[in-house]
């Protein structure tokens, strides 16, 4: 709820990439905020962090100290807070503090989802996505399920392959395998996972619900819909980004 309130008292910021020398200065910032704000994105932008064409420093710095004096911070944060607060609101491939988006519930989470082809294209960012992580084949899709009892499935289909999930029942091949990962609701928009199969496994995502469609990157965002962000995994505890999923639920 807090974050679905903050959504609305934050400048709601557009949906588009640009580069880190695209920000809109119209002066270069000369006060440490504002300069800490630039080199940010200079070493941040299309990798773990996103802005949009109409982003000015100003906007950013103003985004920033709402979100600062909402939660109780000083509007003259520390470097470590600055940081955490853009890596918050400026996520890859783009913000989720809009008014098209909601923190998802337990009931909204479960069942089972598909990360369609055409939506894999946003998965990292823009400059990781031309050398994916995953291989070098292109992925198909995601099929992902949330089942009520924290069983966690997923199934990666890469190549010409078609995508072989069109109802619920299509996953059941994979739970047939022992179970090594499991899911809960940490608080409304935020789960965790836990895997038996790494130690010392970490792993949250911010997850939320569509409530308004939208398109972006000519990917078509419809209600029902959920956008997830991990936010948390070994190795990093500040809150950046990593990855992007889009989920549409199936049948």
């Amino acid at each position: 709820m807090i974050r679905f309130i903050l959504s609305i008292l934050l400048l709601v910021l557009s949906f588009m990439h640009l580069n880190a020398n695209e920000l809109v200065v119209e002066t270069m910032p000369r006060d440490p905020l504002g300069i800490f704000i630039l080199d940010m994105f200079q070493k941040q932008q299309d990798t773990t962090m996103c802005s949009a064409p109409t982003d000015s420093i100003e906007t950013i710095r103003t985004n920033l100290i709402s979100y600062l004096q909402f939660n109780g911070f000083s509007s003259r944060p520390t470097a470590q807070e600055a940081a955490a607060v853009l890596w918050k609101l400026y996520p890859c491939p783009f913000t989720p503090y809009r008014p098209e988006l909601q923190p998802a519930t337990k009931n909204d989470i479960e069942g089972v989802w598909i990360f369609p082809k055409n939506s894999q294209k946003i998965r990292f960012g823009s400059r990781l996505a031309k050398k994916n992580p995953l291989g070098p084949l292109p992925i198909t899709c995601d099929g992902m399920g949330y089942y009520p009892n924290g069983e966690l499935r997923q199934v990666i289909i890469s190549g010409q392959t078609k995508c072989p999930f069109k109802k619920t029942t299509d996953m059941d091949i994979a739970r047939k395998n022992p179970p090594v990962s499991n899911w809960s609701l940490l608080q409304d928009g935020r789960i965790g996972v836990t895997r038996t199969d790494i130690s010392n496994h970490i792993e949250e995502w911010d997850i939320y619900k569509v409530i308004i469609p939208f398109s972006f990157d000519n990917i078509q965002f419809t209600s029902g819909d959920l956008v997830a962000y991990l936010r948390k995994e070994n190795g990093n505890d500040v809150g950046a980004s990593t990855q992007f999923r889009h989920l549409k639920r199936i049948p």
